[in-house]
């Protein structure tokens, strides 16, 4: 019995000091939860971390929400603020490395927090959060949903300093092969979901500002900004679309279509100009081996 006291105290000890180094490598005293400076970005963990970890994700979030804020260029922002923002992490137990569900909360798995590409990722599922505060319950196409919130979080990404790599180069890969039929088939999908819809969508997002109409429209994020701003008031997808771009929705696509006949086989035509310019092949997935 006294052997069996003996080891039970040794365990503890051991398990008493395995906590304190892995609070010590994460930063001070181990906490669940903690808020950033100005309180508006509330995180909770599934495990005890760091304290410092914690304010760090905080004040990540802080800077990606305003990052997307300005990117986004709102026309009005009092709905932006004005719910706290809740932040998760998750050890390893969730779907995906990072999601945002509905208009205050965001989810990211901890150990992602720690590889760059999770900046992007913040500022990608803020921008779904800012869009669903001002929609007030309705819904964009998934597709535009997901090509706007991937180029402002490839954005965020560049202007943190961060160099393209292969998701870059995967994304340009699908940009670069989607021929009309797969336009006229993913841009009908108002609820799509997956790969395609999310690749087919920035495609679009960066044609719109860099093709559409010969020159582009190189304001079309704020535009596209204004127009969720029509749908949070009551308009349609379809009415609200319109009314900012002076043309049905359905006139884009069919822009588009020609536009993919038009570049089929040649993805630097099809690129140039795009956020995906010089991003660099991805082995096998460029004709003649460029």
């Amino acid at each position: 019995m006294k052997r069996l006291r003996r080891a039970a105290l040794l365990v503890g000890c051991l398990v008493c000091a395995a906590g304190a180094a892995i609070a010590a490598a994460e930063g001070g005293p181990s906490v669940r939860e903690c808020e950033s400076r100005e309180g508006f970005v509330r995180v909770k963990a599934d495990r005890a971390i760091g304290r410092e970890r914690c304010l760090a994700a905080a004040e990540r979030v802080v800077k990606a929400y305003a990052f997307v804020e300005s990117a986004a260029s709102w026309s009005r922002r009092d709905r932006l603020r004005a719910r706290p923002l809740q932040f998760r992490l998750l050890d390893g137990s969730m779907r995906g490395l990072g999601y945002a569900e509905g208009r205050d909360l965001m989810v990211m798995r901890d150990e992602y927090m720690d590889r760059p590409l999770s900046e992007g990722t913040l500022a990608h599922e803020l921008t779904h959060i800012q869009d669903a505060r001002q929609l007030a319950g309705r819904r964009l196409p998934s597709f535009i949903a997901e090509g706007r919130a991937l180029a402002i979080g490839h954005a965020y990404r560049i202007a943190l300093g961060q160099e393209k790599g292969d998701y870059d180069r995967r994304m340009a890969a699908s940009a670069a092969s989607f021929t009309a039929g797969d336009a006229g088939r993913l841009l009908r999908d108002y609820a799509g979901a997956g790969w395609d819809n999310q690749a087919i969508g920035t495609a679009l997002v960066e044609y719109m500002r860099t093709r559409w109409n010969g020159a582009g429209l190189p304001d079309a994020n704020a535009r596209l900004s204004r127009m969720v701003e029509r749908m949070g008031e009551g308009d349609g997808f379809d009415s609200a679309f319109k009314k900012e771009f002076g043309v049905p929705f359905g006139e884009l696509r069919q822009a588009y279509m020609r536009f993919l006949d038009a570049t089929r086989g040649d993805p630097r035509a099809r690129l140039d100009g795009t956020i995906w310019e010089n991003v660099g092949p991805l082995a096998g997935a460029w004709p003649d081996g460029d």
